[in-house]
């Protein structure tokens, strides 16, 4: 915990860093601003003022220049009211279609070592994510402190690829005209997509894209795995890994998937396990045999069995994307080229040809120069080129981007 004092200092010393960054640096202004909705945290408070609007570019940076928000949102929807107090006064024109990508939904084995998580009533703790309940007093008034590693975005970044390489241009056929790429300033990337014929689509439509990407209720008889009757003999058909949509994209997720899969991985079931076993002993020319569309390359593996490789490899190649932000069509979406409270990195726009290469603990940082602080607890990471840490109870001098990101995470005050 951060004493009280020394809380409110590091919120003056933020609040300064942050005024100078929007003195020095224009803000993005998303498009049509005349319609967009704004919302702001301040430093110091945990409540969202929204609500607002400005009629320009200018009027923005002022506001961002003068009241310094910690963080700052805008609408994905078009309103003809968009400083209305009440949504239904509003006037709904229309809504950008948003995808986020955070890697608190992803599966990453660094969060059982860098992320805690403590007990507010007795004070127990441990690695991971948060408990439903403390397990040593049974309290629910439990704090969770997430932090950011290379890994992290790196996982973030590949299904951000797989997102748009894989559904958004492949599958829908969306152009890089229409798509914008950002990283949230946190742990992940948001793509907004700007179009005539997407803006009027309601929640429902905009869930039925979020199933389809997420592969939801895939059936794979529809998607051509199927036993077929040659003569005496059934023999098993499946997609090729040619094919586009789902149909290549299963083909292409089962040799995944079996390439991947260990002993410890198959289930218990006695049958399937069986199966399972067969495959992986041939592993090879399995997959050798899948990629020239043959599917029955081992005998007395049951339609069973490569019903649960597929639900596996459905699992493996549908995309990771957060639904409520997709299908929430009145929905506040960080500011692009605005500081992200939570680190201090810059919510940054990313070209299509440069995500790959996009390194946010570099491209992100926002300020230059040192300052020293005292760190109650913080792992090993890494600013620009270099790394720091982990950190226990100890004053460090730091570049001012790292000791920036441990004051916006609570893990520091100044010295």
């Amino acid at each position: 915990m951060i004493p009280e004092d020394k809380r409110v200092r590091n919120e003056i010393f933020l609040k300064g860093l942050f005024r100078k960054y929007y003195q020095e640096n224009k803000v993005s202004p998303p498009l049509s601003i005349e319609k967009r909705e704004f919302g702001f945290m301040f430093f110091g408070s945990q409540n969202m003022v929204r609500h607002l609007s400005f009629t320009n570019a200018e009027s923005l940076q002022q506001f961002m220049f003068s009241r310094v928000p910690s963080n700052a949102f805008y609408s994905a929807a078009y309103y003809s009211k968009p400083d209305a107090a009440k949504m239904d006064e509003k006037g709904w024109e229309g809504c950008d279609l948003i995808f986020d990508i955070d890697a608190d939904h992803l599966r990453t084995p660094c969060k059982e070592t860098h992320d805690k998580w403590v007990c507010q009533n007795c004070g127990e703790s441990g690695l991971g994510g948060r408990p439903e309940k403390c397990p040593r007093c049974g309290g629910q008034n439990i704090e969770e402190r997430t932090w950011l590693c290379e890994t992290c975005l790196e996982t973030a970044k590949n299904e951000l690829i797989k997102l748009i390489e894989d559904f958004l241009m492949a599958d829908f056929g969306i152009s890089a005209d229409e798509l914008r790429v950002v990283f949230s300033g946190h742990r992940g990337y948001h793509v907004h997509i700007t179009s005539r014929v997407l803006l009027d689509l309601d929640q429902n439509a905009r869930r039925e894209i979020i199933d389809y990407i997420k592969g939801v209720g895939i059936e794979p008889y529809y998607h051509g795995l199927m036993e077929v009757r040659e003569g005496r003999s059934k023999i098993l058909k499946g997609p090729r890994v040619s094919e586009e949509g789902w149909r290549g994209r299963l083909a292409r997720g089962v040799i995944k998937t079996i390439l991947s899969m260990s002993e410890e991985s198959i289930p218990q079931d006695r049958k399937v396990r069986a199966a399972l076993q067969k495959l992986l002993k041939d592993r090879s020319r399995v997959v050798a045999s899948l990629g020239e569309g043959i599917w029955d390359p081992v005998r007395g593996v049951s339609l069973d069995a490569w019903k649960y490789v597929v639900k596996t490899a459905i699992e493996e190649v549908g995309g990771k994307v957060d639904e409520p932000v997709t299908s929430d069509v009145r929905r506040l979406i960080r500011l692009p080229t605005s500081l992200h409270g939570k680190t201090g990195f810059k919510v940054s726009l990313v070209k299509l040809g440069e995500i790959s290469n996009f390194d946010p603990f570099r491209h992100a940082l926002a300020f230059k120069g040192e300052v020293t602080v005292h760190v109650n607890e913080a792992p090993r990471f890494r600013i620009g080129e270099e790394e720091f840490g982990p950190f226990k109870d100890e004053d460090v001098e730091l570049p001012l981007s790292a000791a920036v990101l441990l004051l916006c995470k609570s893990v520091a005050y100044l010295k």
